[in-house]
């Protein structure tokens, strides 16, 4: 009877020590690289170390991050003592964002599976930060209008075909449709038309997000990613804003890892907001769904300062990415009339105004 009450003693005592204990463990993430596009893969690993004080099973849990892309992974045992895990794994994050590292949870089940203890171990701050995706191609068009309208460039830039340089033989890598058919008729070889390259000194991206779409906002941060990344390569100072944030026109890599991860966090607006004044000399693009009157104010404003203003309305809250095939839409839209009842005036101050919808190539007016 004696050897009963020591086992029970002993047995409520391993009991109290596992319920009781601390559970003293911590846990180092990382991420490499840090920052990135997304469905880039991404290497993620994690240090991690616990003390057992009394013997139990365990199972560690790490990476339960399933939205970015990221598997969870599980490891379990039976351990006393210290017990430490160098675990592995590869995101590739779907979708934008910026997504913290979940701290590890261990789960502690004793040796006669009656009691259960659930641990979250202490960590760093290591975090995903997912860019939106960047489209490899632009739309010419496009492409055209953002960097059209600069001063003469002589190494850099981009053909604008108002300003007609003359007519050279065809190199390999020149478009067919600046092919100079009558001359390249009449001299028997293939001869292309010549543009002067212009390039604007900077630019500054304005995001309109007042009521988008979710759709639209998607859309919209792969754009200006996409038009930010083409523009930095271009040597030109690129500079974002959006309603409630701004970050001045800048170049190199520090300023684009800047604009990319503003980009990876951006969100639909329940205001209107004007766009802030941009530096004179500046092109400002202003992107938006609804135009709101606010927003054409704010446009005729910068105008007095910046070089150039074109505001693009995307009246359905989408556009097409290159690739994509899409038909022709029609209707008018509220914000479409605000901008058609002021389309005079904003002609007198010099804004250019877009629309893009469906299939259709931009259409000013």
């Amino acid at each position: 009877m004696a050897w009963l009450l020591v086992l029970l003693f002993l047995l409520g005592l391993y009991w109290a020590a596992f319920l009781l204990l601390p559970v003293r463990g911590r846990a180092a993430q990382a991420v490499e690289p840090p920052a990135g596009f997304a469905d880039r893969p991404r290497r993620v690993q994690a240090e991690v170390a616990f003390t057992l004080l009394v013997p139990a099973y365990w199972r560690l849990s790490v990476f339960a991050l399933g939205r970015a892309g990221l598997q969870p992974r599980a490891f379990s045992g039976l351990g006393f003592g210290r017990v430490a895990l160098s675990p592995k794994a590869e995101a590739r994050p779907p979708k934008r964002g910026v997504y913290p590292l979940p701290a590890p949870e261990l789960v502690l089940v004793d040796l006669f599976g009656l009691f259960r203890r659930r641990v979250r171990l202490a960590t760093n701050d290591a975090r995903l930060v997912v860019y939106p995706r960047r489209w490899p191609v632009l739309p010419p068009a496009l492409r055209l209008t953002l960097l059209a309208e600069g001063p003469p460039a002589e190494l850099v830039g981009l053909a604008d075909p108002t300003r007609y340089r003359g007519a050279r033989p065809y190199r390999p890598g020149d478009p067919w449709r600046r092919l100079h058919w009558k001359l390249t008729a009449k001299r028997g070889a293939p001869m292309v038309r010549e543009y002067d390259p212009v390039r604007a000194t900077g630019v500054w991206l304005y995001l309109d997000t007042y009521r988008a779409s979710p759709v639209f906002v998607e859309h919209l941060a792969e754009l200006a990613a996409s038009l930010a990344v083409a523009l930095e390569a271009e040597g030109l100072h690129v500079g974002l804003a959006w309603p409630g944030g701004r970050l001045p026109p800048v170049s190199g890599q520090a300023g684009m890892a800047r604009l990319l991860t503003a980009l990876a966090e951006l969100e639909p607006s329940p205001e209107p907001a004007a766009p802030p004044l941009p530096p004179p000399g500046v092109n400002l693009f202003i992107f938006t769904q609804h135009a709101p009157l606010a927003l054409i104010e704010g446009a005729l404003k910068a105008r007095a300062r910046a070089a150039k203003v074109v505001l693009l309305l995307f009246p359905e809250g989408f556009f097409l990415r290159p690739g994509e095939k899409g038909r022709p839409i029609w209707g008018k839209t509220p914000g479409m009339a605000r901008l058609l009842a002021r389309r005079r005036l904003l002609a007198a101050a010099g804004v250019q105004v877009g629309i893009i919808r469906g299939k259709d190539r931009v259409r000013f007016f």
